[in-house]
């Protein structure tokens, strides 16, 4: 069957019509999503990003499809953040670490405490206990340091800088959370790139799907919970840096003591205090162990008032005990940082 010219010319002009309109729409949609999220440029530069990552169409389509989904998880995470979110960022800005890494937290384990999936990785950091053993996490029948908020938040930044350490990125050491460093360093070696674009085209799958993703989950939420600081009236935002500036404190306790009994002489819900110290398997500190105990930082005054008195019991009132504080002058120095211990 032979067409006239009569039924093609018209075709053609209408295919060219709807491809102008599709490009159009593209550079509209681009335009839309900078300044949707005017947070985007800090986020990826924290991540040691190019800001014209915004524009990869993989990950515009992205943030696209699921920012919807992902505002609503934010916002149910953030409701679990309190004590959790003012300690991580307190933390991570005293190892020099972007503050930013709180969205790896998020997207692991969503500030779960007790987060444990299939796999057997386990708390906010969902490190498998062969890492945590490596990360000097105690992890036995009554104590799993995993599950602690300070010492595995201790054990993640350190973890973060090695490996970071011969990928020279931040972007790389978070897909390197995901899958593992000698992963994103074959993924880096088979491209001969360390471009994020390259290095997660799924047409060449140098990275595992689940990697690929994982990336840019961290971003999204990112570009979600920072936005507070570029755009009025972000809600969402707003909710992490207006939150409750209370944090967690580690105290020691004698052994034996149960998390009921604090709870009361504190004055405060047991479910808060049990959420802040999941790490204690049985509910009290072993007897003759080092383990720590921790409370909201507005209530050590209390602590050291009644727990304390007439008891001739020791107490912590600064972050670190002297194990950890000497983590954290390691980590430091990592960074060039000066350290300065809470007091």
């Amino acid at each position: 069957m032979i067409l006239s010219k009569t039924l093609i010319i018209p075709s053609i002009i209408k295919l060219k019509k709807v491809l102008l309109l599709l490009t159009a729409f593209n550079l509209c949609s681009y335009a839309d999503l900078t300044k949707e999220f005017p947070s985007y440029s800090y986020v990826l530069n924290e991540f040691d990003l190019d800001s014209s990552y915004i524009y990869n169409r993989e990950f515009e389509e992205f943030v696209y499809k699921n920012k919807v989904t992902y505002q609503k998880r934010f916002r149910a995470a953030v409701g679990r953040g309190q004590l959790i979110v003012p300690t991580i960022k307190e933390m991570m800005y005293k190892s020099g670490i972007t503050p930013l890494f709180l969205y790896l937290s998020m997207t692991e384990s969503a500030f779960k405490t007790e987060a444990k999936s299939t796999s057997k990785a386990g708390g906010l950091w969902q490190f498998m206990p062969p890492t945590g053993r490596e990360q000097k996490l105690t992890i036995n029948a009554t104590v799993d340091e995993r599950y602690d908020p300070v010492k595995s938040t201790y054990a993640a930044v350190d973890y973060l800088y090695k490996i970071r350490g011969g990928l020279d990125k931040w972007y790389l050491a978070a897909m390197s959370y995901n899958c593992g460093q000698g992963c994103v360093k074959r993924a880096v070696e088979k491209a001969g790139t360390k471009d994020l674009a390259t290095l997660i085209d799924p047409r060449e799958e140098y990275l595992p799907a689940e990697t690929r993703k994982y990336i840019k989950k961290i971003l999204l939420f990112a570009m979600i919970g920072e936005n507070y600081l570029f755009k009025k009236d972000n809600n969402l935002g707003e909710a992490i840096y207006r939150m409750n500036k209370d944090s967690l404190t580690p105290v020691h306790v004698k052994g034996g003591e149960n998390l009921q009994r604090i709870a009361s002489m504190l004055r405060m819900d047991y479910r808060i205090l049990k959420r802040t110290n999941m790490h204690l398997k049985k509910d009290f500190v072993p007897k003759g162990s080092n383990v720590m105990v921790n409370i909201p930082t507005s209530k050590l005054g209390m602590f050291q008032a009644v727990y304390n008195n007439n008891r001739n019991q020791r107490y912590v009132h600064n972050r670190e005990n002297q194990g950890e504080r000497n983590n954290m002058q390691r980590v430091a120095l990592r960074r060039n940082n000066s350290y300065y211990p809470i007091y």
